[in-house]
């Protein structure tokens, strides 16, 4: 019998390369929790030691703080609604997912999972019909359609068709998790829900471990309603996380400093050595106030062995370095470069947003496209639109690019015309506004 929980060999292959973002914006439990996958322990290290060791590590989360910072920068400002779009699809908007999400707050979420692990969904489901009633009938008694946010690692596996140079999706199966109560207990079970065009499935698992098909119904849309986010995409339902490079800088930075945590640990404590003692002759080594060291031998001696330091001052400027280097891959995203000239300054500023820039016009086709399937479910013409606003990503309000703009301007290395489109681009002047620019 087959598997519904086996994964695809795409999703197999992306898992892998999502397991450190997910564990780095999981924090120091999470790390902590990965044991020696992530913290390894060293020849020679016993397991009392490296216990103690990992207990003591801790991370410093430069990389959550750059997709906080990201995300914050595409959310600056509330996503736009056209004033054309229906009352019916503005309501369902401010619940989206019928357990209290609004737009926004449902949109970062997504966002944020696609910006971890380079791609995330959304299916726009409806509730299933009950008593043998129509889809309008449904609708008619309140029934609506919602979102499902689901994320990266939970779409396990997809199957689709060409059909005139369009992949059209035939089936996905996504991993679930639900929460049952068994008198005053908890459990959460695994189920795998299987959706195809014109009908969906779900299983679960039964006392023996083996896969039972508990539900079915109709998908009366007759599409797969599922909207996919990129943000690094490398193919059809294929991404790559687009800061993974910061996740190993930071997993670096995690490794380093646990062991010079662990070295600043030992060498804070001077070990006592002695040379010419005899333990059977000069008797058990006392150490404190009103006490006296002797030994049988008349060059013998005692003396303390410290660290140099050499080696922690090593490893914190390689810390230091690495601190720099994090900082700076995040920058890349959101800030410009230093450059001689208010020219160089203006343009590589757009250069240094650009990926941000088209990681939100991705979130804006992408809530568009969810915006057309509640439309489709509710059987009425796509009207109206969401919109990313102007002021964020690339776009920010920043009082640093306008600086620029204007040296560049005053030093004529750009035209008026250049400065109201660059001014334009980033959001510092609307589109609608009129603007007598000089003739040059």
């Amino acid at each position: 019998m087959n598997d519904p929980s086996t994964s695809s060999q795409l999703y197999d292959a992306m898992a892998m390369r999502w397991a450190l973002p997910k564990a780095l914006m999981g924090g120091t439990l999470a790390m902590r929790a990965a044991g020696t996958r992530y913290l390894p322990r060293h020849p020679a290290e016993n397991s009392a030691i490296y216990a103690e060791r990992a207990s003591r590590s801790v991370l410093r989360n430069h990389f959550r703080r750059t997709v906080t910072k990201l995300v914050g920068r595409i959310f600056a400002e509330p996503l736009i609604i056209s004033e054309d779009m229906p009352d019916e699809l503005v309501a369902i908007l401010r619940n989206i997912d019928l357990v209290g999400r609004g737009l926004n707050v449902f949109a970062r979420d997504w966002f944020e999972d696609a910006m971890v692990s380079g791609l995330s969904h959304v299916l726009v489901d409806f509730p299933a019909a009950a008593g043998g009633q129509s889809l309008a009938e449904e609708r008619e008694n309140g029934a609506r359609p919602y979102a499902v946010h689901v994320r990266a690692d939970q779409l396990i596996a997809a199957q689709w068709d060409s059909r005139g140079g369009d992949k059209v999706l035939t089936q996905i199966r996504v991993r679930e998790k639900a929460l049952r109560y068994h008198g005053f207990e908890e459990v959460e079970e695994e189920q795998i829900r299987v959706i195809e065009p014109d009908h969906w499935r779900l299983y679960r698992q039964d006392k023996k471990g083996v896969w039972q098909e508990a539900e079915a119904g109709e998908n009366t849309l007759g599409r797969i309603p599922l909207v996919t986010l990129y943000t690094a995409r490398t193919g059809f339902l294929q991404a790559e996380p687009p800061l993974e490079d910061l996740a190993f800088l930071n997993l670096e930075h995690y490794q380093i400093r646990s062991d010079q945590r662990n070295a600043l640990n030992v060498a804070s404590f001077p070990i006592l050595a002695a040379s010419g003692y005899n333990p059977e002759i000069d008797g058990p080594i006392e150490v404190g106030p009103n006490k006296v060291l002797t030994t049988s031998e008349s060059e013998g001696k005692y003396y303390y062995v410290e660290s140099s330091g050499a080696a922690l001052e090593a490893g914190a400027k390689e810390l230091d370095a690495l601190e720099k280097a994090m900082l700076l891959f995040g920058l890349q995203f959101e800030t410009p470069k230093e450059r001689e000239t208010a020219t160089g300054r203006a343009l590589d500023a757009a250069d240094a947003l650009s990926p941000l820039s088209a990681m939100a016009m991705n979130l804006e086709d992408s809530l568009n496209a969810m915006l057309s399937l509640f439309a489709g479910w509710l059987e009425m013409p796509f009207i109206g639109s969401i919109g990313v606003s102007t002021k964020s990503g690339a776009a920010q309000n920043s009082e640093r690019d306008l600086d620029f703009l204007l040296e560049a301007r005053r030093l004529g290395d750009v035209s008026g015309e250049e400065l109201i489109r660059e001014a334009k681009t980033r959001g510092l002047l609307s589109d609608s506004l009129q603007v007598n620019v000089a003739a040059d």
